[in-house]
């Protein structure tokens, strides 16, 4: 057997055999000869995995050493990923509850799926390249001390996915409770006009257009930056301490779609409505182009 390798594991026996005997099973034709045996040396098993083939020697040890790459970079891909990911986020996120840290793990894995093959290239590359000069591979051994950039790029990925979701529960979290806020107050007027000029005039009116509240808010806090009004959680108090029975918002198509008043709208749900065009929004729109 001129072309052989030999791959050593302890705790993925079943995993590699499995990954071997695919990659293995599309070697064998009339022209190669595939060897694959097994040896026992507790608490390691050892595959060792050689092809005769009537052609080259060259390319012998390129179809055996490309077979075992990609078994290997398979098994890290599909099995030890996913083991880590839920490990990691086990003992990185055990203040969350059962469900939050469940949550992590499903976005975890559907982010990760998307870039498989990414990864599984970047393995099989790295697996194959330390073939070329070693015909012995350690399952563990390699992915302890050859892949750490692997396993800390899966890192940043938990991180980045748990910070999302726990900061998206801390949002909904906190609408909730600002409705439930707003359900049980009086209201103190029963509608409030609010209008926000492109240059960075604010000011709330009631129903007969007497202004309750005026803002200049061109500062690095109040400003349309872009097209995008910025002002924080300013009118969202203004408006928890009024606490309105209707909001109708005069306001541009990009102000109109900004975060700060998805907020309000979320927060104050059926109470919000957004002027359909009248002579003040006309004006409004009319100064920004000037």
């Amino acid at each position: 057997m001129n072309s052989h390798i030999m791959i050593g594991t302890a705790s993925f026996v079943d995993e590699i055999r499995d990954s071997l005997e695919k990659e293995l099973k599309f070697l064998s034709d009339e022209q190669d000869i595939v060897h694959f045996e097994e040896r026992e040396n507790i608490p390691w098993l050892f595959f060792i995995v050689g092809v005769s083939r009537n052609k080259k020697r060259g390319e012998r040890r390129f179809a055996c050493r490309f077979a075992v790459a990609k078994a290997i970079s398979d098994l890290f891909v599909n099995h030890l990923e996913a083991d880590f990911v839920k490990n990691y986020i086990e003992e990185t996120y055990h203040y969350c509850s059962p469900q939050d840290r469940f949550e992590i793990v499903s976005c975890t894995l559907e982010t990760l799926d998307k870039l498989k093959i990414i990864r599984r290239n970047r393995v099989l590359q790295g697996v194959y390249d330390y073939l070329v000069e070693h015909r012995t591979i350690n399952i563990e051994g390699f992915a302890r001390f050859r892949l750490q950039s692997y396993w800390t790029q899966l890192e940043r990925i938990v991180k980045r996915t748990g910070e999302e979701l726990l900061a998206a529960k801390d949002y909904l979290e906190f609408i909730r409770l600002l409705r439930c806020f707003i359900e049980m107050q009086e209201p103190k007027i029963d509608e409030t006009h609010i209008f926000i000029a492109p240059e960075g005039t604010f000011f709330i009116c009631d129903k007969k257009g007497h202004v309750i509240r005026r803002e200049h808010i061109c500062t690095p806090s109040f400003s349309v930056i872009d097209g995008e009004f910025n002002y924080k959680d300013y009118l969202l108090s203004m408006l928890i301490t009024l606490v309105p029975e209707a909001i109708i918002f005069h306001v541009s198509d990009c102000i109109w779609e900004c975060d700060p008043l998805r907020t309000i709208q979320q927060v104050f749900e059926e109470r919000v409505v957004r002027c359909p065009g009248c002579e003040r929004c006309r004006h409004l729109n009319s100064s920004k182009k000037k």
